[in-house]
């Protein structure tokens, strides 16, 4: 096949028309019932590959792999210029250093151990311009939920597939840190017969990452679930780990 063919036809699968879908939710961060915020629904992602993908499917005669190279390279470039200090302003972004940490006294200086540089990145005058041009579309949308990626059981070194008791497991994604102080929300292991098992030792809580001690639990299949109330709800919602998970008989 004509590999100008082939292009053509990636090029088409790109241009099709997409709108931007959100849903609309009371906004619980204010005291007026009519408040209502918009949360993007369904909002799927493009890897580094599929823009080169784009811009070589648009009739480009720059190649896969040139394409790839000078990429790497205006990258590499990019991460120099920050290494020496330098802002960066671009048509798409721009790329600044900041600092990190608080100093106790004029007289002090940075210390890696408790002050940190962070790169901060906004759009550039090219992007600003996109948003008028998005289309969007309003859908009814689900109630944001803790959304769990996946489970690594460090106990037997597997991910979405056992659990350790006493041994630490860790959960992947996204809206997972939790208030411990509430009863309802938390970690939870449900058996086949419905019975829950709350989790009582968490070692990290944060959105994207819930490290934990696995309590014990008999043999036999698992669901998890992390409950959570998001953006000051008036309940928990659930978001549950799609593959059960088991627990094996101890050989001790």
């Amino acid at each position: 096949m004509n590999p100008k063919d082939t292009h053509k036809r990636q090029h088409k699968a790109f241009i099709k028309i997409m709108t931007l879908k959100f849903a609309l939710f009371e906004n619980h961060l204010t005291s007026d019932p009519n408040d209502y915020m918009a949360v993007v629904q369904d909002l799927p992602s493009k890897t580094q590959e599929d823009v080169i993908d784009l811009m070589i499917g648009r009739g480009s005669t720059v190649t896969r792999a040139e394409a790839l190279s000078v990429n790497e390279e205006y990258s590499a470039a990019i991460v120099q210029l920050l290494k020496e200090g330098y802002a960066i302003n671009t048509p798409i972004f721009n790329l600044s250093p900041s600092i990190k940490g608080v100093f106790y006294g004029a007289d002090q200086s940075f210390n890696p151990a408790s002050h940190s540089v962070k790169i901060n990145i906004s759009a550039g005058p090219r992007l600003r311009e996109v948003g008028s041009q998005v289309n969007v579309e309003k859908v009814k949308g689900a109630s944001p939920k803790p959304d769990i990626e996946y489970l690594n059981d460090f106990g037997s070194d597997t991910r979405n597939e056992q659990l350790t008791p006493g041994n630490i497991a860790r959960i992947r994604g996204s809206r997972l840190k939790y208030d411990a102080a509430d009863l309802v929300q938390g970690i939870y292991l449900i058996d086949t017969n419905g019975a829950e098992t709350k989790v009582t030792t968490v070692v990290h809580n944060k959105p994207s990452q819930l490290d934990f001690l696995v309590p014990p639990l008999m043999p036999g299949e698992y669901k998890l679930e992390v409950r959570v109330v998001i953006n000051k709800g008036k309940e928990a919602k659930a978001g549950a780990l799609l593959s059960p998970l088991t627990v094996v008989e101890s050989r001790r």
